[in-house]
């Protein structure tokens, strides 16, 4: 029997193995506008809206939104190379920041990327590296 589970547990190590990492990218997550706060959290708001993106948790007067939890594909992120396991879901968690620096606001992109994957009874969760195109794609909507 400890045999059996020993085996098991090199096994799952050595396919662990062929997994590689993400790759780490460079991109701005930041940019300052030349527009009133109130303009630039109205285009910040109508990207929301038009992309029907669920907001959980919003703040004008902090400047915070928090979204939902969404799904993701290879365009937005690198989460490595899966290996033998199986990916079973992808999901972003983000939040924009609008702070009044300044004349000009500033607004800020965090997202964190996660997939989930299983190899036989095995179920992992890897963090993965934004590739910035979230990011880029907020950024230049407020900018509009």
């Amino acid at each position: 029997m400890r045999f059996i589970a020993l085996t098991v547990l090199v096994l799952v190590l050595g396919l662990a193995g062929c997994a590689s990492p993400p790759r780490s990218y460079s991109f701005q997550n930041s940019r300052t506008y030349d527009k009133s706060y109130d303009e630039v959290w109205e285009s910040l708001i109508g990207f929301f809206a038009s992309r029907n993106i669920q907001i959980k948790n919003i703040a004008k007067d902090s400047g915070v939104v928090y979204a939902e939890t969404a799904q993701f594909n290879e365009t937005m992120a690198d989460c490595g190379d899966p290996g033998l396991f199986q990916v079973l879901s992808k999901r972003v968690n983000f939040n924009v920041f609008v702070t009044r620096s300044g004349a000009t606001p500033k607004v800020t992109v965090n997202a964190t990327y996660q997939e989930t994957r299983k190899f036989d009874r095995n179920v992992v969760t890897v963090g993965c590296n934004s590739k910035g195109t979230l990011e880029r794609i907020i950024l230049a909507e407020v900018g509009r």
